[in-house]
């Protein structure tokens, strides 16, 4: 009974399977058949398009950042005399007095200030923000990290500013650590 089975299944199969193959080999050739005209495409753009500008074309920002950081007011405790220890902790008065100590980053090839974000425009705020961050030997800022912030705002074009700059090649071949630039974003009025 079970050779019976597979002496007439297996014929049976292989017919059906041959005559799938055979119909859909029939669907698929062409035969001259017209086919309705295709629909026009449609074009949809959500987003306008970013032109890319050559970075030697480009024209300079109108306003740069200065040159020369404002001084910063450290005062340290007398080496000598009774207080030799660890300088007392400023008070909330002093600290928001001394201003933020920053430097800057001599050297970048390809350097462009962020732009001034519009949801930081539209609410009129205004603020410094600085970041640090890192240059491969190759002359690429990676791990840009926001260090101070007057407001969320500014990070992201931030972020996005520094990681686009570019530096000449290290000369000793190796990492360069703890880069750090200050961003001022005012209004004009």
């Amino acid at each position: 009974m079970f050779l019976f089975r597979w002496a007439l299944g297996l014929p049976f199969a292989a017919l059906v399977t041959l005559g799938l193959f055979f119909m859909m080999a029939e669907l698929i050739r062409e035969k001259g058949r017209e086919y309705p005209p295709s629909k026009p495409s449609i074009d949809l753009k959500i987003t306008p398009e970013k032109k890319m500008s050559d970075p030697e074309t480009m024209e300079p920002p109108s306003k740069t950042i200065p040159e020369k950081m404002p001084p910063t007011d450290i005062r340290f405790p007398p080496l000598d005399g009774p207080e030799r220890g660890p300088a007392p902790a400023p008070g909330p008065t002093e600290i928001e007095r001394i201003p933020p100590v920053a430097q800057r980053t001599p050297g970048a090839v390809v350097r462009f200030p962020p732009p001034y974000p519009e949801n930081c425009r539209s609410r009129s705020v205004e603020g410094v923000v600085i970041v640090e961050f890192d240059v491969t030997p190759e002359g690429n800022v990676v791990n840009p990290r926001i260090v101070d912030s007057a407001n969320r705002c500014f990070d992201r074009t931030v972020i996005k500013t520094v990681s686009g700059w570019k530096y000449p090649p290290a000369s000793g071949g190796g990492m360069r650590y703890g880069l750090v630039e200050q961003f001022n974003f005012q209004l004009e009025g």
